[in-house]
């Protein structure tokens, strides 16, 4: 039996964050502006500079002062500004937090007296400040991913962990987010996943370990009209088996993977293409 499963379609699972992090990491809701000017930038270039800003000024307010630079959650295609604006709400910093812009309240364009395009923001922000360091020693390696595949192609790769954990596989397209890995049918449950694998450490695993997806998984772009479609996979390992029993959007898996102290997890995300044609 052939099972084809569509990295176009959106799955719709109950899902819950599980909030076992107490003592590990503090939570708070915080408010903050950003404002940057350029003569160079696009609008939207320059909006997305004026958020960095705006998160700096939260996370400051939410008691994080290390002297670190923001960096973008960003998955680099030149030629895609929205699936680019995505990623621009999400940033990390390696000392202490990270922050989920929640919503942009306001937005102000003007000039400045030099005539540079101005953009200032005022953003809500949820900041999660952590008392434990990401532990070096837990990491995994993925190989086999391209970067550009034509539809009808399957998608396979390896997974080596260098520690026993527990994995998850969103895939995160310009439209939608869902859960790759492990997979719930919800109409036959013979598709399903185990929720509950454990990786064994220093043992590579061709994914997907489902049966049903021998041949890996099917590439399909199902939008008329779509020439070709953006995927970021991340990859959450984890050290304990952490459900996710929340809606599947990108915002809830943001906020189901900062709740992992930094210590319990290690984060990964690889970037491709599908484009139509053989």
């Amino acid at each position: 039996m052939k099972y084809i499963l569509k990295l176009s379609f959106c799955f719709i699972l109950p899902m819950l964050v599980m909030a076992f992090t107490a003592g590990a990491q503090e939570k708070k809701t915080v408010r903050a502006k950003g404002v940057y000017a350029s003569s160079d930038f696009t609008p939207e270039q320059t909006k997305a500079k004026a958020i960095e800003e705006a998160k700096r000024a939260a996370l400051l307010k939410a008691g994080i002062s290390e002297t670190v630079s923001v960096t973008d959650f960003n998955y680099q295609f030149e030629d895609n500004e929205k699936f680019r604006e995505i990623f621009q709400s999400i940033s990390s910093i390696e000392t202490g937090g990270e922050i989920i812009v929640d919503t942009i309240l306001s937005e102000k364009k003007s000039f400045n007296e030099f005539g540079n395009m101005q953009v200032e923001v005022e953003i809500q922000a949820t900041v999660f400040r952590y008392t434990e360091k990401a532990d070096p020693t837990f990491l995994f390696k993925v190989e086999g991913i391209d970067k550009v595949y034509k539809t009808e192609d399957y998608l396979q790769f390896l997974f080596t962990p260098t520690q026993n954990g527990y994995l998850r596989i969103f895939n995160v397209t310009d439209e939608e987010t869902y859960l790759l890995y492990p997979y719930k049918d919800l109409v036959d449950k013979r598709l399903n996943d185990n929720t509950d694998r454990l990786f064994n450490g220093n043992q590579t695993i061709k994914m997907p370990v489902h049966p049903a997806f021998s041949d890996g998984y099917y590439l399909e772009i199902d939008k008329p009209g779509k020439e070709q479609e953006f995927n970021i996979l991340i990859f959450i390992f984890t050290r304990k088996n952490i459900p996710f029993i929340e809606e599947v959007n990108f915002t809830n898996m943001m906020r189901w993977i900062y709740s992992i102290p930094p210590d319990e997890r290690v984060m990964q995300q690889v970037g491709f293409i599908i484009k139509k044609g053989k």
